[in-house]
């Protein structure tokens, strides 16, 4: 599987894509690559994570050929829509963080005309994961919800005990229990 995963400094997109990368090498996939391009990411700049399960000699996925994109933000969504194949699936949040020529009045934050981009371009789900994070440490775990999602929807062909020992391995014991509660409620935010 290609897998691109984007979103803004932060909000832990390199933590999801170590995750599925490691979950895939549990679960017997001979090769796990993942590659990052970070732009200003303190400073909320766009973060966009690979993760490659085949065999291939680089680490980023080529345009036109990601099966699923994880976007942590819908303007971040719709930047990176190009990097899905024709059928590919999105799983994104609602959560908006506008970009800072929003901010300073150069671009619009259309976030309606967004949305319709990618429904049309993609099979696609958004999640509320402001409203279904916020009990888990005060909504700091969108990363793992939204991984829940992905899962929960069948469109990552990982175990689900793949990944929660991945999540053992990789996040700090004291966060470990509420991530994995987050992880759960993406799989049940889909499946109701």
């Amino acid at each position: 599987m290609n897998i691109l995963i984007c979103g803004v400094g932060g909000q832990g997109t390199i933590l999801a894509s170590k995750i599925l990368a490691e979950s895939a090498v549990i679960d017997g996939s001979d090769v796990a690559r993942t590659g990052e391009t970070i732009g200003m990411s303190q400073r909320g700049g766009s973060v966009v994570s690979h993760v490659r399960t085949e065999k291939t000699s680089s680490p980023y996925i080529p345009k036109g050929t990601a099966d699923l994109l994880i976007a942590f933000e819908k303007c971040e969504a719709a930047r990176c829509l190009p990097f899905l194949k024709p059928g590919g699936k999105a799983v994104v949040s609602l959560s908006e963080i506008k970009p800072v020529a929003v901010s300073i009045g150069v671009m619009a934050y259309d976030a309606a005309a967004m949305e319709s981009y990618i429904k049309t371009y993609a099979e696609s789900i958004f999640i509320d994961t402001e409203r279904l994070a916020a009990p888990f440490m005060d909504g700091k775990c969108t990363n793992t919800l939204l991984l829940g999602a992905a899962f929960g929807k069948g469109y990552i062909n990982i175990s689900e005990n793949a990944v929660k020992k991945a999540m053992e391995k990789l996040i700090k014991p004291r966060f470990l229990d509420v991530n994995i509660m987050a992880f759960e409620a993406g799989i049940a935010a889909v499946r109701e």
